[in-house]
């Protein structure tokens, strides 16, 4: 019984075995077009069905070159800031920078029509920033009086001289703190001068239109360390309407009988003023100075400078092909910019906390990319440590030149007035250098 048990399961165990490739043969061939299907392209499923009109095309490259220079303009436009700046500062590349400026004095009150006596004259101004090491040099104040009317209207130019009238007096200046008022004893006749014919204080207006135009203010370093062994001193006052305390302000104090009065003229947040910028690259160390300012060299590198000193010029000369592409939307375009660190002046903990950027239109005016214009963080313009390199987004920028809205495939970074610390850029031939990641899409 046992053995044709097994004769049986032998007979027919053969015959299953038969059986099974075909099964799974014709559960395989369906399985195997399945995955053959998927394996297809999906953005390519389907093309045959739709005209090429229907589609788009994303395209990307970095490719495009930036010829970098370092350029100066004397014409930068410098009136009407809410930043007034005095005193100077000494970079082992950049030179001696000088700073000064001019600014509206204003009535507060009417004038009391009263005889008057002059005891003493004061100037008060409060810093919002301090640069420098005031203890170990000695700084005088210089005041003159000009003689051009200052207008909201009128354009003055960062490399302008100041037209100077009369000299007011040369004045030591005690140690400087942001935050903290400091006053200054004036000679006694400038407070004659001031009040000579009290008649204009009438309307207030004529005060600051015909009789006293403007004060001219400048800080100088007259003794102590040389090429900025102990940094010059550089002040900086707030003249916007966001401060407490007006920055600026000369206070005549006399007596009347027995009585005593006081009467100020004040550089109130509403007066116009005006900052004049001197450059004198040629004190820089001459191992370390700019050698090529306006002249076209593509050198391995550029200069950024504070104070509307020099500032980068960017060409992107190759973006003028994609003008010929129709139907053609930026999806990105943004500026790598590598920086040059020396382990002493330039350090990744002193880098600005933004650059900006500009560009000129067929009149040769400045104007700030339409980026900018949106928001200053779409922009970006910022440092980022891991990439040693600032980055700038000109994605709205080169839209409207390849729509033929701008002229020219240019762009200038430059400093904003709180700016204190310059910039070095690696640039041209150096490695790394500028570049352009450019991203668009063809419909």
């Amino acid at each position: 019984m046992t053995s044709f048990f097994w004769k049986l399961q032998n007979k027919y165990n053969g015959a299953s075995r038969k059986g099974m490739p075909a099964i799974i043969l014709t559960l395989l061939i369906p399985l195997l077009a399945a995955l053959a299907s998927c394996s297809q392209d999906p953005v390519k499923i389907g093309l045959g069905l739709l005209p090429d009109s229907d589609f788009i095309e994303i395209k990307s490259t970095d490719t495009v070159g930036i010829r970098a220079y370092t350029m100066y303009n004397e014409l930068s436009t410098s009136s009407d800031s809410t930043k007034m700046i005095a005193g100077s500062l000494y970079d082992e590349y950049f030179g001696s920078t000088y700073c000064d400026f001019v600014t509206q004095l204003r009535v507060m009150s009417a004038w009391p029509a009263k005889a008057f006596e002059i005891d003493s004259v004061l100037l008060t101004f409060i810093p919002s920033k301090v640069s420098g090491d005031d203890s170990t040099t000695l700084n005088y104040m210089y005041l003159c009086e000009t003689g051009t009317e200052i207008t909201d209207t009128t354009e003055f130019f960062s490399g302008q001289n100041p037209d100077t009238i009369l000299f007011l007096g040369k004045y030591p200046l005690p140690d400087m703190e942001a935050g903290r008022a400091v006053s200054v004893k004036l000679q006694k006749w400038v407070g004659d001068h001031l009040l000579r014919d009290t008649t204009k204080f009438y309307p207030a207006s004529e005060f600051y239109k015909d009789y006293f135009r403007g004060l001219y203010f400048a800080i100088k370093t007259e003794s102590g360390p040389v090429k900025g062994v102990s940094s010059p001193v550089m002040v900086e006052l707030d003249a916007s309407n966001n401060v407490s305390l007006d920055p600026l302000g000369i206070t005549v104090f006399y007596h009347s009988d027995t009585l005593k009065y006081t009467y100020s003229f004040v550089a109130t947040h509403r007066a116009v003023n005006y900052n004049r910028f001197t450059h004198d690259l040629s004190t820089a160390d001459p191992a370390k100075q700019i050698n090529h300012v306006n002249d076209g060299v593509a050198d391995t590198a550029v200069f950024l400078q504070t104070y509307m000193g020099v500032f980068v010029k960017l060409d992107m000369p190759s973006l003028e092909a994609y003008r010929d592409v129709e139907n053609l939307a930026v999806n990105k375009a943004r500026i790598i910019a590598p920086v040059h660190l020396d382990g002493e002046t330039y350090l990744e903990k002193n880098m600005p906390a933004r650059i900006y950027v500009r560009y000129r239109n067929s009149e040769g005016r400045e104007l700030p990319i339409p980026d900018l214009v949106h928001d200053v963080s779409f922009m970006d313009g910022t440092y980022y440590i891991e990439k040693d390199s600032y980055f700038f987004n000109i994605t709205s920028f080169v839209q409207k030149y390849l729509n033929g809205e701008i002229d020219e495939p240019t762009v200038e970074l430059f400093f904003p007035l709180s700016a204190a610390q310059n910039v070095i850029f690696k640039a041209n031939t150096n490695d790394p250098t500028f570049k352009l990641e450019f991203a668009y899409t063809v419909f």
